[in-house]
């Protein structure tokens, strides 16, 4: 073997070497910081522990409390506020950003108003947001301000009264939901060659023709992978209810009532574990459907 080739060969072993050092280390991570935890949270759908002995032993009958706690009003409502905050994120929220990202793109009026309007709240703390959100609709707020002007009423107490609650965390998400899904769709629409658009105009197309049978199906695999992490996340998101009600004027989700269970002074990890297994279990079959659905829209177009 020549020197040059020898060279070439050590040169290509370190670009190897450097690459899978690089990938160990999500890997690391993805093991000990997933593997691990959702491995221990899994037995513990399984395990009870045995007062009289205080040992662990496997069992069903978690699953089977399961069905006794979505009896209690306290499960339906929060099974209730999670598929109503899922919903509106899914079949509101984004293709409301999608639209609106749409009409920032074709550089509308005040556009760059706009467009830090929208992103502001996604690189602001949350805690400095919820405190904004909060003092903005009480009463000396200009929002409870407005409300009485046009109302000529009191603006509702959202996150006492529980006629509002949810109704509160819904107008939190739809201030504070748009940022990342306005990154990822300009990101799309900007990568669509002008020479598509110019085409279409020439043609006679007007916007809506242009929306519809251009602009979405060449941004059709940011929108489908949004809406399947949406999906993904029914269960998951607690979103603000921890810094805005703690729970109260019925906005507890699913997964607050898990957060809930598990940080109390004594913490109750077997059957909130079991309602993590289940919820799992019943996404799976729907992200894949959803997955599957979303391939027939349209066709992926490589540009």
């Amino acid at each position: 073997m020549s020197v040059k080739s020898t060279k070439m060969a050590n040169k290509k072993a370190k670009d190897y070497a450097f690459v899978a050092f690089m990938l160990l280390i999500p890997v690391i991570h993805f093991i000990i910081f997933w593997g691990v935890v959702n491995f221990n949270s899994i037995l513990l759908a399984f395990q009870r522990l045995d007062r009289a002995t205080g040992e662990k032993y496997l069992t069903w009958k978690n699953f089977e409390s399961l069905v006794e706690l979505f009896r209690t009003q306290e499960l339906k409502n929060a099974l209730v506020n999670t598929l109503l905050t899922a919903g509106f994120q899914i079949f509101f929220l984004l293709p409301w950003g999608f639209f609106l990202t749409y009409f920032l793109y074709k550089k509308i009026p005040l556009r760059g108003l706009w467009r830090t309007f929208l992103f502001l709240p996604s690189i602001l703390p949350s805690i400095f947001l919820t405190g904004l959100f909060i003092n903005a609709i009480t009463h000396a707020g200009p929002i409870g301000k407005a409300w009485e002007f046009l109302f000529h009423q009191s603006i509702p107490e959202f996150f006492v009264d529980e006629r509002f609650g949810k109704w509160g965390i819904l107008l939190y998400f739809f201030w504070t939901n748009f940022g990342g899904q306005f990154i990822l769709f300009t990101g799309a629409m900007t990568r669509i060659p002008t020479e598509i658009l110019e085409a279409a105009q020439i043609d006679g197309a007007g916007m809506r023709v242009e929306l519809f049978n251009i602009v979405l199906p060449l941004c059709w695999p940011t929108f489908s992978m949004l809406l399947i992490l949406n999906v993904a996340s029914v269960f998951t998101s607690t979103g603000p209810i921890l810094l805005l009600t703690k729970g109260a004027a019925d906005t507890k989700t699913i997964s607050y009532w898990i957060f809930e269970q598990v940080n109390q002074p004594a913490p109750a990890l077997y059957i909130p574990s079991a309602l993590g297994v289940a919820c799992t279990i019943i996404l799976f079959p729907i992200i894949t459907l959803t997955r599957w659905g979303l391939g027939k829209v349209y066709a992926d177009v490589e540009f």
